[in-house]
């Protein structure tokens, strides 16, 4: 009976390892956008800076990245960001930035007002909402 009992203990607590690193019991954390896709703006004589910072195990669709001032489009230039192939379960093949993404825009003498919309996902398979972040 005391040997049964400690092979049954003993299978128990096997299984429990066997569950934790096979993410049955530990998850990873999956983020807020706002800390998964850190966005800083700075704002020049001529021209706006947007920059992404873009953690690890999470990308930004390239073409989900759109400026507007007034409800009309605005163009941007990439400065800084690598643009990636990626098969997306929903979306088929896609370019994705990962890591670091910088954009600029010349305000033409405007400096507020302008909305930048971005989508992006964690590697995990959870997609966020379009966000908006406005100057």
């Amino acid at each position: 009976m005391k040997w049964s009992l400690y092979l049954y203990v003993l299978v128990l607590i096997s299984s429990l390892d066997i569950f934790a690193n096979n993410k049955f019991i530990y998850e990873e954390k999956i983020l807020a956008a706002d800390e998964a896709f850190i966005i800083n703006v700075v704002n020049n004589d001529n021209e706006i800076f947007i920059e992404w910072k873009i953690e690890e195990k999470y990308y930004l669709y390239a073409d989900s990245i759109k400026i507007s001032l007034n409800k009309k489009l605005v163009k941007h230039k990439i400065i800084d960001g690598l643009k990636n192939q990626f098969e997306d379960e929903f979306f088929g093949k896609t370019e994705i930035y990962k890591n670091k993404l910088k954009i600029s825009l010349d305000k033409d003498g405007v400096s507020k007002g302008y909305e930048i919309s971005y989508q992006g996902c964690a590697e995990q398979g959870l997609c966020y909402p379009v966000q908006k972040y406005v100057i």
